[in-house]
């Protein structure tokens, strides 16, 4: 019985599959397959002998996909498929689904049956936003709510329906092109997309071109059906159609068919398809020659394209007559002009016409479409002949060569012809030249040039060694200089390569050093040096020379030949100066003889020798006797200058007790000498001088003696006891009374100060003359002899028939001032005549 089991049990499943195919006959969208049937396959497969009992599975249903219709209009619920599970043949059971589309979103759109287990759609459903559903399925036990068997998932497919019209992603499209494209030429790529399923003809469409504005026969618009690339035919032209206008339709191939346009709206952008074109036939300008730097002229061009685009921007170049590269041409960015300039001189006796042709382009290179039937234009061209005229001025006139090189021997004797310089003026027809040394082309001033024949002569012996010669080279600046207006000058460079002589000695570089006082240290290097060079200077013989002083037992040369030579010091020497005679001789035998100052000096670690101070020193009986002699020295002439204190002392200062006045205008312009500070009595002036001039020079002398005097008297600070005794001290009882009378009146300021100033100097004046006969003027400078000035006759005070009258007739501001003279005067019995006494 037991080997009859295996098909017992493929019959058993056979007939529960016969059973529920029978089931969901009506069906087609269900189909069921038992998990206990692949159990049985697989058992089947097995080997008889192996076989064990058979145990109870579970059953598990793997459904296949429901297909609802796109955009189904209902009536909903609708219903969509069967679900079975053949636990209900035992049990109870309630389906249940979940997921997408059920209690997930995008929720209700499908609910089951839970007893019949009936799958139904609740809404239309749109593809394009939920393509698929995925939804688990399962069974359980009415009573309890147990899930009795496996999760089973089936998919629900929405079927596609062409309600979807193809779609551009830009509904407008601007687009720039250039005029100068090809035939043919890609303009655009226009996208359009169709959400219906993709692969079939509702997601399928094609491109066209609706309409054109504005239409033209020179180029027509046109679309790939299939890419949507669009391209124009023809050729463009910016002048004509500046823009176009172009309505493209997507249609797809569904049923119905949807479409849906797009607007593409195309600028064209000037190119460069019209040349530029000259002006004129012919152009003429006019330059001086030798002007650089100067514009000859300008071309003008016309071009219709764009302004100040590189279409239009012109480009010219000379293309012949320009060989040398007299020329340049630019480009006016303002007015699109050429402008010709000279750049290198131009020649009149080469040629006085200069003929030239230039041509031009465009920045950017023309194009002429094809299909215009466009060519070239003729009229004025591309190249244009352009005609300059030189005209002549007066050339400058140049050496050849302008370098001249001669050679000379130093110390030659003069005077020495070194040749002749040369000048060229290509205007000699009708000029001259005169040659010249200007100022500092000859430094040393060795030289002279004949300025009709340009023949350069020596004046002056040379000497190599002088600082105006560079490597033995002497440079020379001659000038030639033409007759013309203005006169023009060539420069030439006379360089004068000097032969070297023996004509110096050597000589010591340093005719003083010292060596240490230092047992270790016994020798010093010295070195010479010649001005000359080559084969009349070093390497040096030097030689020690015996002039006594036992040099050669103290002083030995370890080298004799030699920039230098190594001094040895031979014995111990105390510190002091010493001088080593030595002879130094060059390679051609001219000697020299000097003397070596040498110091031995004590020194410090860095071998630097000490003051004299810092040294060591002892003092013989010699020393002190000649120090005691300068000191009984310097006490004679301490005690002459104490002597002379007292007679050539000056009275220029204020007394240390006063303090200055507030409105002195006194003004020191001389001294010529001074009495002593112990006398009583002030020194006494000369009286004024009189018309007559007779002692002017000596009258000076006394005013200015008179100033002085009045400086020493003292100062007023303010109305104290002590400046009033001083003044008391210098003047008499009378006048002293009457200055401080109107002191007590309260004058204002200014009076008392005139007042004060005149009391002085008539205090002076009134007889001191006690130093007068040992006062003797001292002679600064000569002045030449007096002469009579007539025109001091005119101004002078000291007129003996004017009396005092001229003081009524001074004005208002110096009627104080006349006052007080009259009433001093009065007081003191002095008289104008009495004061000039002696003039």
């Amino acid at each position: 019985m037991r080997k009859y089991t295996p098909f017992l049990l493929l019959l058993t499943v056979a007939v529960a599959c016969g059973l529920n195919l029978k089931r969901d006959a009506g069906n087609e969208q269900t189909l069921a397959r038992s998990s206990t049937l692949k159990r049985v396959v697989r058992k089947l497969s097995v080997d008889p002998d192996s076989l064990r009992p058979l145990r109870r599975t579970k059953r598990r249903w793997v459904l296949t996909t429901i297909e609802v219709e796109e955009g189904d209009p209902g009536p909903f619920p609708k219903f969509a498929a069967n679900l079975f599970n053949d636990r209900e043949i035992n049990l109870t059971i309630k389906y249940l689904i979940s997921g997408p589309g059920v209690d997930e979103n995008p929720r209700g759109y499908f609910s089951v049956d839970d007893k019949t287990g009936e799958v139904y759609m609740l809404k239309t459903v749109d593809r394009e936003t939920t393509p698929t559903f995925v939804i688990k399925f399962d069974v359980a036990d009415r009573r309890t709510g147990k899930i009795v068997d496996q999760s089973l998932v089936f998919n629900i497919d929405v079927k596609d329906k062409n309600d979807n019209a193809p779609k551009f992603k830009n509904s407008v499209v601007d687009v720039l092109l250039k005029e100068n494209s090809p035939a043919g030429s890609d303009v655009f790529l226009l996208q359009a997309e169709d959400t219906d399923q993709r692969g079939t003809p509702n997601s399928e469409f094609s491109y066209s071109v609706v309409s054109q504005e504005p239409p033209s026969t020179k180029s027509q618009f046109t679309i790939n059906p299939k890419t949507g690339i669009l391209s124009f035919e023809g050729c463009l032209d910016y002048q004509s159609t500046k823009s176009y206008k172009i309505l493209v339709e997507a249609k797809d191939h569904g049923d119905p068919q949807l479409s849906s346009t797009a607007t593409m709206n195309i600028k064209i952008e000037d190119a460069n398809n019209n040349p530029p074109v000259f002006v004129k036939k012919e152009f003429t300008g006019n330059v001086k020659e030798q002007q650089v730097g100067v514009s000859v002229l300008r071309v003008s061009v016309e071009d219709k394209d764009t302004p100040n685009t590189p279409a239009w921007r012109a480009k010219y170049t000379v293309t012949k007559g320009n060989e040398d590269g007299n020329y340049k041409i630019e480009t006016d960015p303002q007015t699109n002009d050429g402008i010709l300039t000279v750049i290198k001189p131009m020649d009149y006796e080469k040629g006085s016409r200069n003929e030239l042709e230039i041509s031009v382009e465009n920045e950017e290179p023309l194009y002429i479409c094809p299909g215009a039937g466009g060519r070239v234009p003729t009229a004025g061209g591309y190249r244009v002949p352009v005609v300059v005229n030189v005209e002549d001025v007066n050339d400058p006139p140049y050496f050849d060569p302008s370098e001249i090189t001669v050679y000379q021997t130093e110390g030659t004797k003069v005077p020495i012809q070194l040749g002749k310089v040369h000048a060229v003026d290509l205007d000699a027809a009708h000029s001259t030249l005169r040659y010249e040394i200007p100022a500092g082309g000859d430094p040393a001033k060795w030289l002279t040039v004949d300025k009709n024949t340009g023949e350069v002569t020596v004046i002056a012996e040379m000497d190599r060694e002088s600082p105006y010669v560079n490597n033995s080279i002497y440079s020379v600046i001659v000038l030639a200089i033409d007759d013309g207006k203005p006169p023009q000058t060539g420069t030439a460079t006379v360089l004068i390569h000097l032969t070297d002589v023996n004509d110096n000695n050597p000589f010591l570089d340093s005719k003083y050093v010292h060596m240490c006082d230092d047992p270790k240290d016994t020798s010093i290097v010295v070195k010479a040096t010649d001005k000359d060079i080559e084969p009349y200077s070093g390497p040096f013989i030097f030689q020690l020379l015996d002039k006594g002083n036992d040099v050669t037992n103290t002083w030995k040369l370890e080298q004799l030949q030699g920039e230098s030579i190594k001094l040895l010091r031979l014995r111990e020497l105390p510190t002091g100066n010493y001088t080593v005679p030595l002879k130094i001789i060059d390679q051609q035998g001219l000697a020299t003889e000097e003397d070596l100052m040498l110091r031995i000096c004590e020194c410090s670690q860095e071998g630097v020798c000490r003051p004299l101070e810092a040294q060591s020193t002892s003092f013989g009986g010699a020393a002190i006797g000649a120090l005691i002699g300068a000191l009984l020295l310097m006490l004679l002439l301490l005690l002459c200058c104490v002597r002379c204190e007292c007679s050539g002392k000056k009275i220029s200062e204020f007394p240390p007790d006063t303090v200055d006045e507030g409105n002195q205008t006194l003004i020191k312009y001389n001294d010529e000498g001074g009495g002593c500070r112990s006398q009583a009595s002030p020194p006494v002036i000369m009286p004024l001088p009189t018309a007559d001039h007779g002692t002017t020079k000596n009258s000076m002398q006394n005013v200015s003696e008179l100033d002085r005097t009045i400086q020493t008297l003292p100062q007023r600070s303010s109305w104290g006891l002590r400046e009033d005794r001083m003044y008391g001290m210098h003047m008499e009882p009378a006048m002293y009374s009457r200055i401080m009378s109107l002191k007590e009146q309260n004058l204002e300021s200014e009076r008392m100060n005139l007042q004060e100033k005149i009391a002085m100097r008539l205090f002076v004046l009134n007889g001191l003359d006690a130093n007068f006969n040992n006062y003797e003027p001292h002679i600064y400078a000569e002045e030449g002899e007096l002469h009579k000035v007539h025109s001091l006759d005119d101004i002078s005070i000291a007129n003996n028939s004017q009396g005092l009258d001229f003081l009524q007739d001074l004005g208002p501001k110096f009627r104080t001032l006349g006052g007080v003279c009259q009433e001093v005067l009065a007081q003191k019995g002095f008289t104008l005549k009495s004061a000039t006494k002696g003039y």
